[in-house]
Parts: C-alpha cells; structure tokens; sequence
C-alpha cells in the first residue's frame, strides 16, 4: 500500500452514535472509516470495496456474529483483522471463546483501546 493511502477500516454497529464516535476518533488518526448500521450493509461493504479492518458490534439485528463467520468463510484474508465491541459483558466471554475468536473491548471503551487494538492487529 502506498505511504499516502490510508487504511480503511468499517465500523459496524446498530446505534448512530457509536458509529459516528468510532468515525470521528479513526478519521482524526488517519484512516478512512466506512460505516454500516446492519449486516447486510457490512456484508455489502466487504463484498465490493477494500477494507484492511473491522469493528462490529456483537448485539444488534441479525447477529454481529454473522458478520464474522461470513468473513471468516469469505474474506480469509481479514482473519486476525477483526474487533468486536459490547456492551454486555457475557457476549465478550462468548465471542473471544469460539474456535475463530476474535477479541472484544466493552462499550464504553476509552479511545486508546480501540486505537491500541486496531493497530496492533494491522501490524501482526
């Protein structure tokens, strides 16, 4: 990737404001955010443009979850690229225990670890 493209990265969540709090902090820090207020945008969004990272939320309509099994089927190339945010404690157990576990920060989460998460995994 050239110096001067940034890294794209789509925000899946069912509530405006986390979508637009998570566009806000990615833009200031230098990547392009693509937004989706449901699975089937996300699944569109990954299908027919480049993105180099996820955050998805576990609970909204029609499963985070499914979002990220179809990744998983899909976009191999995306595993290891994938965050998921919650809200509730216990999804956070369920998501980071299944066999492709992905890891999970709980909402509200400071802007450092969603930050801190998403560079680490585009730098592994």
């Amino acid at each position: 990737m050239p110096a001067n493209e940034k890294l794209v990265v789509l925000v899946v969540d069912d509530e405006e404001g986390n979508r637009d709090f998570c566009k806000d902090a990615l833009e200031l820090n230098g990547y392009q955010v693509v937004l989706a207020a449901a699975a089937r945008e996300a699944v569109e969004a990954i299908s027919t443009r480049a993105i180099d990272f996820i955050i998805c939320d576990v609970s909204m309509p029609h499963n985070g979850q499914r979002v990220y099994e179809y990744l998983l089927q899909n976009f191999p190339q995306l595993r290891g690229r994938f965050l998921f945010v919650t809200g509730n404690p216990a999804y956070k157990d369920q998501v980071e225990s299944l066999p492709e576990a992905a890891p999970c920060l709980i909402k509200p989460y400071l802007l450092r670890e969603l930050l801190d998460a998403v560079k680490a995994a585009l730098s592994a």
